[in-house]
């Protein structure tokens, strides 16, 4: 059996989203989230992994993560700043809005890891919106894609994909921005994506609404009589 490769987790929130990460071939050796509440449920789900619950906009924070991540070799960054500033819905939302929720631009606090640390592989996730945005960088403003690129492309591959949750046998569309980076001789292959299953196909063999409340009314009525008798 293939010893795992181990990872560091960044903005890793109660850790749903890492589920199957921790069953398949990687050991998260330490994890980062600011709400006490996320982190509480991240430890539960995962006991394992170090929890860092504390700012990575501060300074010790990051530091602290990155000497995790160098004393135990890790080869893998995973990085999920949150999306919630990028929110479209219901709104018409552009740059200017973005630029208002410093959230938005946490991900700049992941470039100092990078550059701490010698990770064989990076994994960035976020909405869609989070890769046509544009960040200050550099006394400019630039898409992540070129901000990376102008940083890393002479130590990683970078590649960038929109990928549908729905094309990988989830029953739930689900588009997301993944960004991978990986040392040059080293692969990194895609997913391959699957037949989309149909609402129908995974819960058609459920019993309608309107059956369980014909039921239950059914139920209802049949326990009155029955008291009525007594």
């Amino acid at each position: 059996m293939s010893e795992k490769i181990k990872a560091i987790s960044l903005f890793s929130s109660a850790g749903i989203g890492e589920l199957r990460i921790h069953k398949d071939k990687v050991s998260v050796i330490a994890a980062n989230e600011l709400v006490k509440q996320r982190a509480k449920c991240y430890s539960f789900f995962y006991p394992e992994t170090q929890m860092i619950c504390d700012d990575i906009t501060n300074d010790d924070t990051k530091k602290k993560m990155i000497k995790i991540a160098n004393d135990s070799k890790a080869e893998l960054l995973i990085a999920t700043p949150p999306c919630q500033g990028l929110n479209t819905l219901g709104k018409n939302k552009g740059q200017h809005q973005y630029e208002k929720d410093r959230r938005n631009f946490l991900i700049l606090e992941v470039l100092d890891v990078i550059d701490a640390c010698d990770f064989n592989y990076i994994l960035i996730e976020n909405v869609p919106k989070f890769i046509e945005m544009l960040f200050p960088y550099n006394d400019n403003y630039y898409t992540l894609e070129q901000i990376l690129k102008s940083k890393y492309r002479d130590r990683y591959i970078i590649k960038i994909k929109v990928l549908n949750a729905k094309d990988y046998g989830i029953v739930q569309s689900r588009p997301r921005a993944i960004i991978k980076m990986w040392k040059n001789g080293l692969h990194w292959a895609w997913p391959q994506s699957e037949k989309e299953i149909t609402l129908k196909e995974a819960i058609g063999h459920l019993p309608s609404l309107e059956q369980v409340k014909i039921q239950e009314l059914n139920g209802t009525l049949q326990s009155s009589k029955m008291k009525e008798q007594y």
